[in-house]
């Protein structure tokens, strides 16, 4: 058989005739695991019926290869198609990207479906390394507080400077944010100005009492905003170190702790009438306000030790700890009555033990007295016997003689 395309001249002398019994392709059939192309009679391979081996016939072999490399080429095509659709949409993501920023920063409010974040925040958050999760629900969270971004961000890195943990901090003050609670960093009220000269508070903690007062101003408790104001005033009189005590007291009135501080008026009272010094002040002080709850009934027990005491100040450190550990304190015994015995002084029988000292003493010193009396005198009238008998014997003695 002769080559695709030209006639078919005498066959082989060594190979067998078409249609020959066992001879491939013989009677439409082709050797097993080899298949037809479509469209054309059984036998092998893009070949005629009883052809031979495709790779046996050089312009069988280019046109498979010409068509490979059409369906390489088709494919390539269509890689680069897709390659540049994907760098199209690429380069749309870096340009709203790179323009999304500038936005932000000039004070345009972000698109809610917006993911990119706002360089301020996200400068603030790499200060204090915060975690991914919480610069975004930040991020999310500043886009509805655009008219107070610069107070909230100056605020947050004044009060996440001064924290342990400032990731749980920032969580905390995004809740307050979301609940509309969280106020900026704004300028002292003149109360607080004149509080922080006072006490000589320091930029921190005149920013905790400022704000304190927006947050009564917000929630219209222009009464309690008053109040709070002297109660801390009052308490900053009568303790060590005002900036600590300041930070904690206005603390805990934020954060919900106590609804108010305790009055210190009836306090006052009781150290101006016992003239306590400035330890006794400050312990009365934290006394009353560990135990606000019963403050009333402390301050009558307290009063029962200082009446029955010669050192009211040093008395009232001495019961001071039980008090302010809510541990029982025994009563004082009962003050005796001005004039029920006598020998009682000004103080109305206080130091009686010690008159009775002094009375034994003093009667002691008059037995001393008399018995050193009684000796001379008994001396000196025998010094007057021994002399009146030598005289006796002297004028004896002259009689005798004359």
């Amino acid at each position: 058989m002769g080559m695709p395309g030209m006639l078919g001249g005498p066959a082989s002398s060594t190979s067998p005739s078409p249609g020959a019994p066992g001879a491939p392709g013989a009677n439409g059939t082709a050797p097993q695991g080899m298949g037809s192309m479509p469209g054309m009679q059984p036998g092998m391979p893009g070949m005629m019926p009883g052809g031979m081996n495709p790779m046996m016939n050089p312009m069988m072999f280019m046109m498979m290869q010409q068509q490979m490399q059409q369906q390489m080429q088709q494919h390539m095509q269509q890689n680069m198609q897709q390659n540049m659709r994907h760098g199209q949409l690429t380069q749309t993501m870096m340009k709203n990207a790179t323009s999304g920023p500038a936005e932000s920063k000039s004070g345009a409010t972000l698109a809610d479906d917006d993911d990119t974040i706002d360089p301020e925040i996200q400068e603030l958050c790499d200060y204090f390394n915060i975690e991914d999760r919480w610069i975004k629900r930040l991020n999310e969270t500043m886009k509805k507080r655009q008219d107070t971004k610069a107070e909230d961000i100056e605020k947050l890195y004044e009060t996440l400077e001064r924290a342990r943990s400032p990731t749980g901090l920032l969580t905390v003050k995004i809740g307050e944010m979301e609940s509309g609670r969280f106020i900026g960093k704004v300028k002292p009220a003149k109360e607080v100005e004149r509080l922080a000269r006072k006490f000589k508070l320091d930029d921190p903690v005149a920013s905790r009492l400022t704000e304190l007062i927006h947050r009564r101003k917000k929630e219209n408790e222009i009464d309690r905003m008053h109040k709070d104001l002297n109660t801390v005033e009052q308490h900053l009189k009568y303790c060590k170190r005002a900036n600590a005590m300041a930070t904690l007291l206005v603390g805990k009135l934020l954060e919900g702790e106590v609804e108010e501080l305790p009055d210190l008026s009836d306090a006052e009272k009781v150290m101006d009438k016992y003239r306590l010094d400035d330890d006794a002040k400050s312990k009365l002080r934290e006394i009353i306000e560990k135990r606000a709850e019963d403050k009333d009934e402390i301050l009558v027990k307290i009063k029962k030790h200082l009446d029955n005491c010669a050192n009211p100040s040093s008395m009232l450190c001495k019961i001071a700890r039980p008090l302010i550990d809510n541990e029982p304190l025994a009563d004082p015994p009962d003050r005796p009555q001005k004039g029920g015995e006598k020998g009682e002084g000004k103080g109305g029988g206080k130091g009686k033990d010690k008159d009775q000292d002094r009375r034994d003493r003093h009667r002691s010193r008059s037995r001393d007295r008399h018995r050193s009396r009684s000796r001379r005198r008994r001396s000196r009238s025998r010094g007057k016997r021994s002399r009146s008998r030598g005289r006796e014997k002297s004028q004896e003695r002259k009689k005798s003689e004359e």
